[in-house]
This record gives structure tokens, C-alpha cells and sequence, in this order.
């Protein structure tokens, strides 16, 4: 009687969550349908796939095509990289309170990509801010694990370092930014985290960086749940700790650096969706992975529309709404590790 109770439990669950992922899709497909025909005027589906040589139908298609679509596809797949990394992350430091934008790996990314722009000029240079970013998440990264070399074991600790880094960054960034007043507006706005003004490019970079990146996080989702369990046991099952945390770690800096340097530092992504996705979906990082991916791009994409239309006509960076909603998040978070609970 245990063994059919357990097989219904099972397929009750795989129903669930087949259930979850096809609820979340349609409220993506849903949010993505209203991001792109929201206040366009004389909006219709026929023209945007047989369009003919009227004013109207070429104005409609360069507004859906070049300036919507990829700004949403951008929100979208940020918001599924970001989540992702954010899993990555609270895997690797084993602690629940770790993202990309605590640990410093965002400022360090925004560090040296405003050391590029005011370098060489122009936000136009995407190659040259996109390296530099990489290189900028590779250096707090970098620095973290030194610092994490002399805390032991404790996870907080790490994250302490995290926030130490995190707060030299913005220090070196805020330096930067005085020494070259003449572009403070433009740099200020991309601190903030911006999609607005979006290109085809942009979505391109992401995804020849992002995908493979993915991928591989997938792949290593087993290792994952047995590294949570404890680096004795991981070790005792046949896993190398440290090659396993080098890989997360180089996952880890793609998926970051790759979104500070074409939107900016977008923060707390990855600290709300992976909370959000063990609580839905289960602490299996097979479920966790794809699941943080479909809600990342779901709270973004609708973070992004909020932040065009809620004080319209300005239209304020996206990363100002996940703020307000990630930090006091982040206080819950953390008078609940107080309570004593995870």
C-alpha cells in the first residue's frame, strides 16, 4: 500500500509541476503579448507578418519589431540568465542569501565597464564593454574567493566578503564616474539598469554567451543537489569540490557580466526567483533550474513593463523596480535566518 501511495504522491507531483510550468508560460506569453501592442496605435497582427507599403504598416512593424520586441526578448532572457546565476550562486556558497548583486559581482562588472566607456568613449562600444565586463565579474569574483579562503567553512562570511567587495566596487565606480563629468546623465542612467533603447545586438550577445552557459548549468544539476548536501558527502560520492566550484564560478561570471554589459547592473533577480522556485517547484535543482529561468523572465519582463508605463511618459530604468521589490525582500530574508528559520 506504501509503494502505490508513493507512485500517486509521484504522479500527482509530475502533474503539478507540468501544471506550474504551463500556468507561468502562459503568463509570460501573456505579459509579452501586452508589452508589445500596449498604447500602439492602430495595432494589428495581420500587418506585422504581411506587411504591405502603407505608412501606418511600416511605422507599425519598425515600432513592434525594433524597438518592442527586442527590449522584451532582452527582459526575457536577462531575466532567466540572471535567475539562473543567482541558483548557481546560493549553490556554490551554500547560502540562501547569495546573488550576483550582494556578492559584488554586479559592481564589479559595472566597474570596469564604465572604466571602458570613459576609456574609449561612446556606450555604443558593445564588444569593448561587454570584455570589460566579463573581466570586471572575473576580478570581485576573483577576490571574493581569496577573501572566502580565510573564513572557513562559513557561508555568511562569504557573503560578508561579498558585500565588502561589492561596496570597494561602487567606490571605485563612483570615482570613476567624477573624474568624467561630461557623460554623468548617459553613465548614471546605465548604473541603474536600463533596457529602454534595446537593439537586436544586444539579444544576440546574450544568447551566444547565456545559452551554452545554461546548458551547462543544467547538465551539472545533479552534481548540484548532491553538492548541497555537504562537501563530505559530495567528496564521498566521487565529486571534485573545487573543479565543480570552478565551473559554477566561470557559469556564474557569463551570465553576469554578459547582463551588466548590455543593460547594467540589474540586481536582486537573482536572489527573489530562486527563493520563489524552491518554494514552488522543490529544492531539486532539475526542477530548480528551468523553473528560476521561466520566473526570472516572468518577474523581469513584467518589472520592465512597469517601469515604461508606470510614470509614463518617463520612462525609468527597470533596475529601480527590482530594488524596491528585492530589498525588502532581502529583509525578510534576513529576519528569518534571525527566527532561526531557512
Amino acid at each position: 500500500m506504501s509503494i502505490v501511495k508513493k507512485e500517486r504522491r509521484g504522479l500527482q507531483s509530475a502533474v503539478s509541476l507540468r501544471l506550474l510550468f504551463a500556468i507561468l508560460a502562459l503568463l509570460l506569453i501573456g505579459v509579452a503579448c501586452l508589452t508589445v501592442t500596449f498604447k500602439v496605435n492602430g495595432f494589428a497582427w495581420k500587418p506585422l507578418f504581411f506587411p504591405s507599403s502603407d505608412t501606418k504598416d511600416v511605422l507599425l512593424n519598425y515600432t513592434v519589431w525594433h524597438i518592442r520586441m527586442p527590449r522584451l526578448l532582452l527582459a526575457v532572457s536577462l531575466g532567466g540568465t540572471l535567475a539562473i546565476a543567482g541558483c548557481l550562486l546560493q549553490a556554490m556558497t551554500r547560502n540562501f542569501l547569495a546573488d550576483p548583486e550582494i556578492m559584488g559581482l554586479n559592481q564589479g562588472a559595472s566597474c570596469f565597464a564604465v572604466a571602458s566607456l570613459m576609456i574609449w568613449g561612446g556606450v555604443n562600444s558593445a564588444d569593448v564593454i561587454l570584455v570589460a565586463a566579463l573581466c570586471g565579474a572575473t576580478a570581485s569574483g576573483v577576490l571574493i574567493y581569496f577573501f572566502s579562503r580565510f573564513s572557513g567553512s562559513d557561508p555568511s562570511k562569504l557573503v560578508l566578503a561579498g558585500v565588502a567587495i561589492s561596496a570597494f566596487m561602487g567606490a571605485l565606480t563612483t570615482g570613476i564616474i567624477l573624474l568624467f563629468e561630461t557623460q554623468l546623465t548617459e553613465i548614471l542612467y546605465w548604473m541603474a539598469g536600463k533596457l529602454s533603447g534595446a537593439e537586436w545586438r544586444d539579444n544576440y550577445l546574450v544568447w551566444l554567451l547565456g545559452i551554452p552557459a545554461v546548458i551547462v548549468a543544467y547538465l551539472l544539476a545533479n552534481t548540484l543537489n548532491v553538492l548541497m548536501q555537504g562537501e563530505e558527502i559530495a567528496s564521498g560520492l566521487g565529486i571534485h569540490i573545487k573543479r565543480i566550484r570552478g565551473v559554477l564560478g566561470l557559469l556564474i561570471i557569463v551570465l553576469t557580466g554578459s547582463a551588466v554589459a548590455v543593460a547594467g547592473p540589474i540586481g536582486f533577480i537573482g536572489l527573489i526567483v530562486p527563493h520563489m522556485a524552491r518554494r514552488l517547484g522543490g529544492i531539486s535543482y532539475r526542477i530548480m533550474i528551468p523553473l528560476s529561468a521561466l520566473l526570472g523572465a516572468l518577474l523581469l519582463s513584467s518589472a520592465d513593463f512597469a517601469a515604461q508605463w508606470l510614470f509614463y511618459p518617463a520612462d525609468i530604468p527597470v533596475g529601480i523596480i527590482t530594488a524596491i521589490l528585492g530589498v525588502p525582500f532581502f529583509l525578510y530574508l534576513l529576519r528569518r535566518r534571525e527566527g532561526g528559520r531557512t
